[in-house]
């Protein structure tokens, strides 16, 4: 038994040969080596490989606080560790598309839209929970907390979902298929995503304005009215300043409770991409890629440079990343504004060629930089030595649109009360000086 069995295994390790290699859609010089990376500062955290099927392509790749997403022309969305690139699971949302808007995710569900139905899967699994026909098509990103989920769409709504509900002992359930919630008309396409804000929602609608309601209700707090259109995104400073950036070439803050501004910062060009907050700066550019480093409490600008029309990826501790028109890297030093690495620096004399990665996000969560080609390459890049993440934003701060139990007060305080008149005695008089006080030469 065993001589007839030998050959036959025999056989079978030369047809297999050694363990071999994966077969990689794409060639190994695609992926950085170690010898440009270091040259610019930074490291490989990890590289993955999206499985695709025929002519697929990965079209999206999108990030919340804690999970990676890359979505596809198959609409098959790919939910990825940010740290280690290990996909945790895949989910199919309908059929061939050649757009996606990016995903979100709360603490049980990921939220996703294919064409013109609005997905929620379970967050650990990937398991369908519900769809929702929208209608028409989205044209935000859609946006989340706990109980809520929102999408601006291609009509100029924006709908708003209730996911959660109390029953009469006070418990909380989650509907089997979310409930309409309300929705506001704002324009033409809604293209800003809605930022969620406690028990308010702001969001930036087709009309030239920021509008902020409430969660819950369908009631307008307020509307802040821009010359121009919103950008992609708005942004938030501490637990009350939202920014609001603008193509009349202002970027705008404002109290997000009491409509209060605070302040406008003259960018000289229309701002399309959202602000990037990190810790006490905040960074903002414009469609020439004019990059400007403000306070977040006065709007002053600490430094303005020139990127030639740079989009900022990512912030870490010391550096601010962009890429630059032809998507080469960028990097500026966060203090002073002095370009570290320009991009014929990176790409001509360090050799670090990432022109094959047209996809990217921004991260507005900590300082990695995820960038994705059309074959379903996805590569993570970090400064040299940063093993843990550096966060943003500090997790201890209260959250954006927080309002402490006692309320908060809309009035001005009233003026201080008048001091009362001085009792302190007034030194004693004399002679030479009858009034007091200081004694004056006689004439």
């Amino acid at each position: 038994m065993l001589r007839r069995s030998l050959p036959v295994w025999l056989v079978l390790v030369c047809v297999a040969g050694p363990p071999a290699r994966a077969q990689l859609p794409f060639a190994r010089d695609l992926i950085p080596g170690r010898t440009p990376l270091e040259r610019t500062g930074l490291e490989r955290t990890w590289f993955s490989v999206i499985p695709l099927i025929g002519s697929e392509r990965l079209v999206q790749i999108s990030r919340t606080s804690d999970l990676l997403f890359a979505q596809t022309s198959l609409a098959r969305l790919h939910t990825i560790d940010p740290e280690t690139g290990r996909i945790l699971w895949s989910a199919e949302m309908g059929g061939r598309t050649g757009f996606a808007a990016g995903t979100a995710a709360n603490t049980w569900a990921v939220f996703a839209t294919s064409a013109n139905t609005l997905y929620g899967l379970d967050r650990g699994t990937g398991r369908m929970l519900w769809k929702v026909d929208l209608g028409t098509l989205p044209s935000s990103t859609p946006a989340c907390d706990d109980s809520r989920v929102l999408v601006g769409m291609s009509d100029g709504m924006m709908k708003a979902f209730r996911l959660k509900y109390l029953d009469n002992k006070g418990s909380e359930h989650i509907y089997d298929k979310p409930i309409p919630l309300w929705s506001y008309h704002a324009g033409k396409a809604i293209t800003t995503r809605p930022l969620p804000a406690e028990k308010l929602v702001a969001f930036g609608g087709g009309d030239h304005k920021a509008w902020v309601v409430l969660a819950d209700d369908p009631t307008v707090i307020y509307r802040f009215t821009t010359g121009g259109a919103i950008g992609e995104g708005l942004g938030a400073y501490g637990a009350r300043t939202l920014l609001i950036p603008s193509a009349d070439k202002l970027l705008y803050a404002t109290d997000l409770v009491t409509a209060k501004p605070l302040w406008n910062f003259p960018s000289g060009a229309p701002i399309e991409q959202a602000p990037l907050v990190a810790g006490e700066d905040i960074y903002v550019i414009n469609t020439e890629g004019s990059l400007s480093s403000l306070d977040p409490k006065t709007g002053e600008p600490r430094w303005t440079i020139s990127t030639q029309g740079g989009q900022l990826i990512a912030v870490s501790p010391t550096k601010v990343y962009l890429r630059s028109y032809n998507l080469d890297l960028f990097v500026v030093d966060r203090v002073t504004g002095r370009i570290v690495i320009d991009p014929a620096a990176s790409h001509l004399r360090a050799g670090l060629n990432l022109r094959e990665y047209p996809l990217y996000l921004v991260n507005r969560f900590n300082d990695r930089m995820y960038l994705g080609t059309r074959s379903g390459l996805i590569l993570a890049l970090r400064e040299i030595g940063q093993v843990r993440p550096q966060l943003l934003r500090d997790p201890k701060q209260p959250p954006f649109g927080f309002i402490p139990p006692e309320g908060i007060e809309l009035n001005p305080p009233p003026p201080p009360e008048t001091p009362a008149e001085n009792t302190t005695p007034e030194p004693a008089a004399d002679a030479a000086n009858p009034a007091g006080g200081e004694a004056k030469p006689q004439s």
